[in-house]
């Protein structure tokens, strides 16, 4: 039984070492505000290279936004196959997705594109808020 265990943690520690890329695993230190007003009921994930997986159940719809570094742009995430409250796996390691049409800003500041740094995520949701995501 012992041998069995060895094996598995092995063969687990080789799987998540190869899809570093493509696992994103929940962090509970991260927080969200959307226009600077701070967001309950949502959770961030993140992978090996700091893309950031949204996942928001603070409104009516769940919406569940991700971020890549490779392209810098926010979209809706698609093809994701998700263990609740702990990890999620994506399709690729360049995980497909919709784009994501911000809103307009109407009077507040404006906001172009994503701003991505190893701390601080922001992007232009489709209601024109903009969401920026703090990790810690």
């Amino acid at each position: 039984m012992k041998k069995i265990l060895v094996v598995f943690a092995v063969a687990l520690a080789v799987f998540v070492f190869v899809c570093r890329e493509r696992i994103y695993v929940w962090d509970p230190l991260a927080g969200v505000t959307r226009d600077g007003v701070k967001q309950d009921g949502v959770r961030v994930m993140i992978n090996y290279s700091n893309d950031v997986l949204v996942d928001d159940a603070s409104t009516a719809t769940r919406r569940i936004y991700l971020v890549q570094n490779w392209n810098k742009t926010a979209e809706y995430a698609t093809a994701l196959h998700c263990i609740e409250f702990l990890a999620c796996m994506t399709d690729a390691d360049q995980a497909t997705g919709d784009k994501l049409t911000p809103g307009e800003r109407g009077k507040r500041e404006p906001f172009e594109g994503v701003t991505m740094t190893n701390r601080r995520v922001e992007f232009v949701d489709e209601h024109g808020n903009l969401v920026a995501v703090v990790l810690r």
